[in-house]
């Protein structure tokens, strides 16, 4: 009967403890999505561009082939646990903008069945580019909990000067109008950032070199500084081994009068499709980790 009893309680304290640590999972992934609901996409694989790595000021499109769809699972990591949290697809659609030729390339992620139950997200990103990959114009739709949101975010091009203008809208209500006028650093939004890595001329790179570019997310331009770390070979949540190249993004922001900074890694593929094969990104405690998963 002692013996009997004693095992009851360990299996009670096993079961409680995965249920701990399921929730903790949750709290901490609840955390990210909400620290970085107005900066990053959850599931945007944030990657960059530097026209100075291109012969041309635009990108040369050899990578991304029209009507392709990529998927990608995202996992939370704490040591040895691992938990999938959500799953993402991205596509690419030829069509026209402002009766010019031009891509459409679009994300839609959503939560898992288990973490919709703490916090249930249904996030779409759409932008439009040049043949080049020159942005154009760019949406966010949010579903994230009770928040409903829409960004949009038009470009305008003139005498090498790079204008946006960014329209805010939260519940069907627009909140905000801004122009901005950016001189220096290539200006992208978290759609076209992931194309043009693709695009890339990465053996022109050279290891620990850093590039400085800015992201415009909600209404707000955003400093990066991406460095390249040289070849890696990935290996996946089912033990597979790709060969890579890594590069490592850090995200500058003021919180506070405080310069913060926020660092991801990404590995990308290193045949001709140079496809993103893994983002990680650190939390307080464990990391929040993107695999590619396959191209239909």
């Amino acid at each position: 009967m002692l013996y009997q009893q004693i095992t009851i309680c360990y299996n009670f304290r096993q079961i409680h403890q995965q249920h701990l640590e399921l929730y903790y999972i949750c709290i901490q992934t609840e955390m990210f999505m909400k620290r970085f609901q107005y900066k990053y996409s959850l599931y945007v694989l944030l990657i960059f561009f530097s026209a100075n790595l291109f012969a041309e000021s635009n990108a040369q499109n050899t990578a991304m082939l029209k009507g392709e769809n990529i998927r990608y699972n995202l996992y939370y990591q704490w040591g040895l646990i691992w938990k999938k949290a959500a799953q993402a697809t991205f596509s690419t659609q030829e069509t026209t903008y402002q009766s010019n030729k031009a891509l459409r390339m679009r994300m839609a992620a959503q939560t898992t069945s288990f973490f919709d139950n703490f916090m249930r997200v249904r996030d779409t990103l759409i932008c439009l580019t040049t043949p080049e990959l020159k942005p154009l114009f760019y949406t966010k739709i949010s579903h994230e909990g009770d928040y409903y949101a829409k960004d949009e975010l038009y470009y305008y091009y003139n005498n090498g000067k790079t204008k946006t203008r960014a329209k805010i809208f939260r519940k069907g209500v627009q909140r905000d109008d801004t122009t901005l006028t950016h001189n220096g650093n290539p200006v992208y939004d978290m759609m076209s950032i992931f194309a043009y890595i693709r695009t890339l001329d990465i053996l022109s790179m050279k290891k620990n070199q850093t590039i400085p570019m800015v992201i415009v997310s909600g209404n707000k331009p955003y400093n990066i500084k991406v460095t390249y770390n040289g070849e890696d070979n990935m290996k996946s949540p089912q033990d597979e081994v790709f060969p890579t190249y890594k590069l490592s993004i850090i995200f500058e922001h003021m919180k506070k009068n405080k310069l913060e900074k926020e660092v991801m890694e990404v590995w990308i593929s290193k045949d001709a499709r140079r496809i993103p094969m893994q983002l990680t990104a650190k939390l307080p405690i464990g990391s929040l980790k993107a695999f590619y998963q396959g191209i239909d």
